[in-house]
């Protein structure tokens, strides 16, 4: 095989080391955003090397320091020294998963890619299970941890968080929070992530007509909070579960969602309305100063205005939205 090595600092501050190859069976994204892990992290990027090595196909291996300070040039210097199948992306400032992975995505060339977080979250045996569930009928494979390290308010949200799930998509997955999946190339892309919205990338490749599977496998540990997080925390966990919601039914079909949101305020404005003018006619109520005559107002305004909303939204989907593919072709013949 042909290696080319570089090395050298790019634009915006963003250091790189590594090699481009004629052919690569996996590439093996680690994403490092937990500062606490550092050393953890350079001895599970380590394991990783070990353990893809023992398999005897072409891999890579790629480090993405997310915005974690001078991490990676004073820790991983030695490790990408030894190993020209390691390379390396440092953002001076923190980002998101999704240009993280299309980051890394331009700098690998893997048929199968593997994506880890700052630390070991499932054993190596679990780790080469997921690798021999990539086959012909399956593109993307997600664990679901068994017998878990974490403690157990952490294993209630995270079920809470997952049914949740489940409910508003109607998919069928358990354990959507491990940062580990195994993928083809074409699924990363093929579904157009944003955001921290990797999570729910199974979820996503799933609905665009990749065949995915969820494998049982045995946690290894858990760092992080074990006790409850910030409001912001689970503000945004909400707002991603929304997110993934209205794009599971309603990405192309916004005026159904809008309409049925300004039908209810609408109601509910006549209503009131009624109430107020039943009042007014049958037992002489005055209503000029009576403030349920402007909620009633209010609400019905409010209704129409929802409706306009998801009739905007109808026009720009189809009037963007129309060249987007939203399926998969698997053969032709």
């Amino acid at each position: 095989m042909k290696f080319e090595l570089n090395a050298g600092v790019g634009k915006n501050g963003v250091f790189f080391k590594g090699f481009n190859e004629e052919f690569m069976k996996y590439s093996i994204i680690v994403l490092l955003e937990l500062e606490e892990m550092h050393k953890g992290s350079v001895q599970f990027i380590q394991n990783l090397f070990e353990l893809f090595s023992n398999r005897q196909e072409p891999f890579e291996i790629i480090v993405i320091a997310n915005g974690i300070g001078e991490f990676l040039k004073n820790e991983l210097i030695a490790l990408l020294d030894r190993h020209d199948e390691v390379k390396a992306i440092e953002f001076n400032a923190k980002t998101t998963q999704a240009v993280c992975l299309k980051s890394a995505l331009k700098e690998t060339s893997g048929d199968i890619v593997v994506v880890c977080g700052s630390y070991q979250q499932i054993t190596d045996d679990s780790f080469l299970k997921l690798l021999d569930n990539i086959d012909n009928e399956t593109d993307i494979v997600s664990p679901w941890r068994q017998h878990r390290k974490d403690s157990a308010l952490n294993q209630f949200q995270s079920k809470i968080f997952n049914a949740l799930i489940r409910k508003l998509t109607a998919s069928n997955y358990h354990d959507t929070s491990c940062t580990v999946k195994v993928f083809r190339r074409e699924v990363l892309e093929g579904v157009e992530i944003y955001g921290n919205m990797y999570r729910f990338l199974p979820i996503l490749a799933n609905q665009k007509g990749f065949k995915t599977k969820e494998v049982k496998c045995e946690h290894y540990q858990q760092h992080g909070k074990s006790t409850y997080y910030g409001l912001t925390h689970y503000i945004n966990i909400f707002i991603d579960i929304f997110t993934l919601y209205f794009n599971t039914w309603f990405t192309r079909k916004p005026l159904r969602f809008f309409s049925a949101i300004g039908v209810i305020l609408s109601f509910l404005g006549v209503f009131i309305a009624s109430y107020v003018f039943t009042q007014k006619f049958f037992l002489g109520y005055s209503i000029g100063n009576r403030p349920l005559l402007l909620f009633a107002i209010f609400f019905m305004v409010l209704g129409i205005q929802a409706a306009s909303v998801g009739l905007l939204g109808e026009i720009i989907a189809f009037t963007h939205g129309r060249h987007r593919k939203e399926y998969t072709i698997e053969k032709i013949i």
